[in-house]
């Protein structure tokens, strides 16, 4: 049992509760282990081993989670039909998505082989947005479409205080799920701030991956994309842009086990860790309809992440052994209602995650650009190779 030596008129915690109490401070902070090792009033080397030991060596990978709003963008959650035509180039169409069309996320979904999408788009181009996939709906390139524009996205930090560290399971009563905890669910909308293209490949660098020194950080920017930023530049931007002007909501640990390999393009992980992705929807919501979802969903440790506009929705990844019960409580949950509710078991073998889309920011212009023709056209000749899906309007 590691016994830690007081310091000043600091408490000392168990094992397990100084564990929960790293958790907490990463999830607000990152892995800053001086700062944290202040706050905590502990020893920096006890602070640094048990980070490595309960987290690193645990496969839970640390995460920058970037304040979409400051950065001027819109979570847009879509439920798309791929053609089946086109079934077997759908990793390529979202592919250039990403790359031309603000698409940062999707996964398969079983059993009827839907996609969950995710883009962050620019408020002032989500119009401009919606028409362009719909035209490729028109094409053919898919089948059905249906939007899901919100005000509002988070990840959901890692309630520690519900998992066992030392056996790396869930630690979690059913009958008594723990309160919400009010401040760390809060649903904040953010007014936009200042930042430039040197912050926008900082936030991309720090969301792939954390746990890395400013040096490596600027070594994978010189290397990845090929831009030649002063090392003290980089970290005045850090320091005084991402940090300063709040462009980070927060820091999420991967307690699935889920990590995406960039430099492979594939998810790698989840052989490992036995947990069921789940991903539900529900249309048409009021703000009561929303609180209640949000009351009782965020009173389990399995929520990943979030989403509301018109609509509420939500991910979750549920450990196997626990499915039955928490289908069960989904059940009731969305009784009420009725078709306007959906459930997704989510397919992890198509499972991907893009960075946001730095490159299509205009720095001299300083704003956020979408051109349809370069989308519909990269579709049209490097991945459909069809004649019937052209620029449009």
């Amino acid at each position: 049992m590691e016994i830690e030596r007081p310091r000043g008129d600091k408490v000392q915690h168990a094992p397990r509760e100084n564990t929960v109490a790293l958790v907490k401070q990463i999830t607000e902070i990152g892995p800053d282990i001086a700062e944290i090792s202040r706050r905590l009033g502990q020893f920096k080397e006890s602070v640094r081993y048990r980070y490595k030991e309960k987290l690193v060596k645990r496969g839970f990978q640390i995460k920058a989670d970037l304040d979409y709003g400051a950065l001027g963008l819109n979570r847009i959650v879509m439920k798309l039909k791929v053609s089946e035509e086109y079934a077997q180039e759908a990793p390529r169409i979202f592919e250039a998505l990403n790359d031309l069309c603000y698409l940062v996320a999707y996964a398969g979904t079983m059993p009827h082989g839907v996609y969950v999408a995710h883009a962050g788009v620019p408020a002032e181009l989500t119009d401009e947005f919606h028409r362009i996939i719909e035209s490729l709906m028109e094409g053919g390139v898919f089948s059905s479409v249906e939007f899901f524009d919100c005000n509002w996205f988070r990840v959901a930090p890692m309630r520690a205080e519900c998992f066992d560290f030392e056996e790396g399971v869930w630690d979690f009563d059913w009958s008594n799920p723990p309160p919400v905890d009010e401040k760390a669910a809060r649903a904040t909308i953010s007014e936009g701030k200042r930042f430039d293209k040197i912050d926008l490949l900082l936030l991309k660098e720090l969301w792939k991956d954390s746990d890395r020194t400013l040096t490596e950080i600027h070594a994978s920017i010189k290397k990845v994309n090929g831009v030649d930023v002063n090392y003290k530049t980089l970290g005045w931007h850090y320091a005084h842009h991402v940090l300063g002007h709040h462009l980070i909501r927060d820091y999420s640990i991967g307690w699935h086990g889920l990590k995406y390999n960039f430099s492979s393009a594939k998810l790698e992980g989840f052989a490992k860790y036995d947990y069921l992705g789940v991903s539900l929807i529900v249309r048409r919501t009021d703000e009561q309809d929303k609180m209640r979802m949000r009351s009782q969903l965020n009173r389990l440790p399995f929520l990943w992440s979030e989403a509301a506009g018109e609509a509420y929705y939500s991910q979750l990844f549920i450990p196997l052994n626990m499915v039955n019960e928490a289908l069960e409580y989904l059940k009731i949950l969305l009784k009420p209602y009725g078709e306007r509710a959906e459930i997704f078991l989510l397919d992890k073998r198509e499972m991907v995650s893009f960075t946001i889309g730095y490159n299509l920011w205009d720095e001299e212009r300083q704003r956020w650009t979408l051109d349809r023709t370069a989308v519909l056209s990269r579709l049209e000749n490097s991945v459909l190779r069809i004649g019937n899906v052209a620029p449009s309007g």
